[in-house]
């Protein structure tokens, strides 16, 4: 394998975007993807937007600036390997800044973000984004689910019954919001909960 090759494979893409996504969202790093990927799939969240950095009225903090809607208010998300320690003064201005944003943070370190299940669960499920879903195979996993209510992967498929793989069919759709799975308690598999949105 050329040196070239291999560097194409690590590459961080430049932009984030899924369904949630009202614009796509610049990436600097794999870390800040692999977090946007699970805010994506979390049921909590509402949307993720990507705010100028002037909406902290200049105050010298380095966070990105990824604001994350949840079901209970809105936080700024800061990614990092590890969690900066503040003084209490550099907490007191980052708060008023926020809060004079309508905003609370939300901080994540790569312990929080790499914690499993929910790291390679979230990954599996983003591996499956492009997966071509039919329109026969979504009518029929959304009757199973209206019908049925939440199920594992398993009764889904016998309810179901899509022509390609249910796995990646709901990955996929999940990908699109339209459906959520439970990937913070064990990993991914035939047992699974899926339920409609």
């Amino acid at each position: 394998m050329r040196i070239s090759q291999l560097r194409r494979q690590t590459v961080v893409p430049s932009f984030f975007a899924s369904s949630k996504c009202k614009v796509a969202i610049p990436l600097r790093n794999v870390l800040l993807r692999d977090a946007l990927q699970q805010a994506s799939l979390e049921s909590s969240v509402r949307a993720i937007s990507y705010r100028k950095a002037t909406d902290l009225q200049g105050q010298p903090v380095a966070l990105i600036r990824v604001v994350i809607e949840r079901v209970d208010g809105n936080f700024l998300l800061a990614v990092c390997e590890t969690r900066p320690k503040r003084s209490d003064e550099e907490l007191a201005r980052l708060a008023e800044a926020l809060e004079s944003s309508g905003l609370r943070l939300l901080e994540r370190d790569a312990h929080d973000i790499r914690r499993e299940p929910l790291f390679s669960n979230a990954r599996t499920v983003w591996s499956y984004e492009r997966y071509h879903v039919p329109l026969k195979d979504r009518l029929r996993i959304a009757a199973a689910l209206a019908d049925g209510g939440p199920q594992s992967f398993l009764d889904l498929e016998d309810r179901a019954r899509p022509s390609g793989d249910i796995i990646a069919a709901v990955c996929a759709l999940a990908c699109e919001d339209l459906v959520e799975l439970n990937i913070h308690d064990s990993y991914l598999g035939p047992r699974t909960i899926v339920r409609g949105r």
